[in-house]
């Protein structure tokens, strides 16, 4: 059975992504966002989707399993309870793929959805299932021209050697940051938006963003 937070207050108002950190980049309609393993993509999302959540948005999140609930708190926390309730999460475990199909008619009936995150799509091991491929792909049908959707997936160490980190999944994204520690020895994070490379700092809040400097 999947686990849920949230409150039904249905809103006709549909908002863009905004933001006060000018520096966030704009995430777009469609985005993946693949991590290197803790570097923090659950919190980079949280904190992209809370200012919707603040100006009546309504996200939709479904995952593997629910963010941590400390830093569910710090990120989310001061907003106010009618904020919150707009806040739909569900966890599925390894039945991601069902929890997907179960939110289509959530997503096509409710005009006020901002935002639908797949959080850790793909798994941290092995190929993902060509099912849970098709129930993207319905999803991504389903969100275009209405919300946005945002996905993450952990990286693995690249064995080729190409690069570091390499991607898991197939690539059915119009676009995908890269998130990876800057190096062993620090909490910065570096995110590559291919147009944009930022250094982010972890705060409470999620992250504080500045310019990458090498």
């Amino acid at each position: 059975m999947a686990k849920r937070i949230g409150m039904t207050d249905r809103t006709s108002q549909r908002l863009p992504h905004t933001t006060k950190n000018e520096m966030i980049p704009d995430t777009g309609a469609l985005l993946h966002i693949a991590s290197e393993p803790g570097a923090g993509a659950t919190s980079l999302v949280l904190q992209l989707i809370r200012e919707s959540l603040s100006k009546s948005g309504r996200i939709v999140w479904i995952a593997r399993e629910m963010p941590d609930p400390g830093r569910l708190s710090d990120i989310l926390g001061t907003l106010p309870p009618t904020s919150l309730s707009r806040f739909h999460a569900a966890a599925f475990g390894e039945h991601l793929s069902r929890g997907i199909e179960q939110s289509l008619d959530l997503i096509e009936g409710l005009d006020s959805i901002t935002h639908v995150v797949i959080d850790n799509w793909t798994g941290v091991s092995g190929r993902v299932d060509s099912k849970l491929v098709n129930s993207m792909n319905n999803l991504i049908k389903s969100c275009n021209s209405k919300c946005i959707l945002i996905a993450t997936s952990p990286m693995y160490a690249d064995a080729s050697g190409k690069d570091e980190w390499a991607i898991r999944g197939p690539d059915i994204f119009t676009s995908t940051w890269r998130l990876f520690r800057k190096n062993p020895t620090t909490s910065t994070r570096i995110l590559d938006c291919k147009n944009d490379i930022l250094e982010l700092i972890p705060n409470e809040e999620g992250f504080e963003f500045k310019n990458y400097s090498s």
